[in-house]
């Protein structure tokens, strides 16, 4: 007796499309969604002009972009990292390849990436601002693309890697917690230093390590 054609559809199907297959497919098309908004932000679609008010659950597509106006906004992976972007700053959703980190792209303002400490490098997240890349894992990393297009990264805990050009060589340099890096516009930087807390930022920073705390994503208590 021969097999309905419906039985070797479905053998056909269970085969082409596992639930492992599935769910890294589903984790690509949408790795960001808006978690909190405070203050005036927008998302603009890919290939629009026009942003619309960003809204809670709101998830972003590769090319998507988010900017904020007089407010904060945070989004998510699937895996619970957090990118959070400061007052007057926008930030690019791009193509990641499957099973890589999150790609964004700062187009310019203050961000802070929130890494789970123990999450595996596929779920790391990985920024460029300009020409700089900054690859974030199990930490709390304040950046920074200033108007004459310089970097700043500061590491309140965990460690980022920043690589970039330079001429025809390629400069590596590895972040540890309590370390700051400024990256001149198409050079290389100096060595990392010791963090300075400029008090400008000091409210945006302790609600970001507050956020880290209760988050899980680390950082240090406040000494009483």
């Amino acid at each position: 007796m021969r097999p309905s054609r419906t039985i070797l559809w479905a053998v056909l199907a269970l085969g082409l499309f596992c639930p492992a297959e599935w769910l890294a497919a589903q984790a690509a098309e949408r790795p960001l969604r808006v978690v909190t908004v405070g203050g005036q932000a927008e998302v603009y679609k890919a290939g629009t002009s026009t942003g619309k008010p960003a809204r809670l659950r709101e998830e972003l597509e590769p090319a998507d972009a988010v900017r904020t106006i007089a407010g904060r906004l945070t989004l998510r992976t699937g895996s619970g990292q957090a990118v959070r972007l400061g007052p007057s700053s926008r930030l690019t959703l791009l193509e990641a390849p499957a099973a890589q980190p999150t790609r964004v792209r700062l187009d310019g303002g203050t961000l802070w990436a929130a890494v789970l400490p123990g999450s595996p490098p596929a779920e790391h997240l990985e920024v460029l601002a300009d020409a700089v890349t900054l690859s974030v894992r199990g930490s709390g990393a304040g950046i920074t693309l200033t108007p004459d297009r310089s970097v700043r990264v500061r590491v309140y805990h965990g460690a980022v890697e920043c690589s970039g050009p330079a001429g025809e060589r390629r400069w590596t340099r590895v972040l540890a917690a309590e370390q700051e890096l400024l990256i001149p516009a198409g050079a290389a930087p100096g060595n990392p230093r010791k963090l300075t807390r400029d008090k400008l930022d000091a409210a945006w920073v302790k609600w970001n390590e507050d956020q880290d705390l209760s988050g899980g994503y680390g950082g240090k208590r406040p000494e009483r």
